[in-house]
């Protein structure tokens, strides 16, 4: 769990004090969020000749998205706040949590409590450790390192959309829905990140990595987990180099 939490560190640690309230929105969870924009629409439709779910009428045609609620399952919603791309996407009203893959699609892993597309074998090349948001993903991805022995190579991590009420799940490692947070980002369930405590397991605590940062990351407090304030190391022993600076729990 450590490698995903610091995979986050670097990017959360110049997210601002503001937020953009900028969206978009893919899904690599089971509860699969918007309606595949690689699919095919453009069958005819009328007020009395629907469109399917996650389609909408445009101009008498059905196009991919959705303008409303209506133009979607009766477990999804339309995201609206989805200002990312020229439509809106019907994206699953809650997200599940998972303990193992065996409760993920085929083609998912379980990762930290959220279901997650599987690494490809040779995964495109992307940047972890990057300060400038510009980690080598499309915007519904993060790039997570899977191995802290660098056995692996970083890998492109897609998440569940965010769920109607825009509060996710915590799983096993907290998560927070990425309203704008981190720049040319969609909206989806950021594992491991958060606002505060509320966002992570019960017993951890958000790290934020100085004082106006609006982001941070769960940690559960153990022997070389990050920290700014000693309550937050199970031991009780934060050390750092100055009151407020980051450090690491003894």
């Amino acid at each position: 769990m450590k490698h995903v939490v610091m995979s986050l560190f670097l990017a959360l640690a110049v997210v601002g004090c503001g937020n953009s309230n900028e969206g978009g929105g893919d899904d690599g969870g089971k509860d699969a969020g918007p309606t595949d924009p690689h699919s095919q629409g453009g069958g005819l439709c009328s007020a009395s000749n629907a469109c399917p779910s996650g389609q909408f009428c445009f101009n008498g045609l059905c196009a991919i998205g959705c303008q409303s609620d209506s133009n979607c399952a009766a477990d999804q919603y339309c995201d609206l706040e989805d200002m990312g791309t020229p439509v809106a996407f019907c994206k699953k009203k809650s997200v599940s949590t998972c303990s193992s893959d065996s409760q993920c699609a085929s083609n998912q892993r379980c990762v930290e409590g959220l279901c997650s597309l599987r690494p490809p074998a040779n995964p495109p090349s992307c940047n972890a450790n990057t300060s400038d948001f510009n980690d080598g993903c499309d915007k519904y991805a993060l790039c997570l390192d899977p191995d802290d022995s660098g056995a692996q190579q970083p890998y492109c991590a897609s998440f569940p959309s965010c769920p109607q009420n825009g509060v996710c799940p915590t799983g096993q490692g907290g998560a927070v829905c990425n309203d704008g947070y981190i720049p040319n980002k969609g909206r989806f369930c950021m594992q491991g990140a958060c606002k505060d405590n509320s966002n992570c397991p019960s017993q951890w605590s958000c790290v934020k990595p100085f004082t106006n940062a609006v982001l941070g990351f769960c940690s559960p407090g153990a022997m070389g987990f990050p920290c700014t304030e000693n309550a937050q190391c199970a031991s009780g022993q934060c050390m750092a180099s100055a009151p407020g600076m980051m450090g690491m729990c003894m």
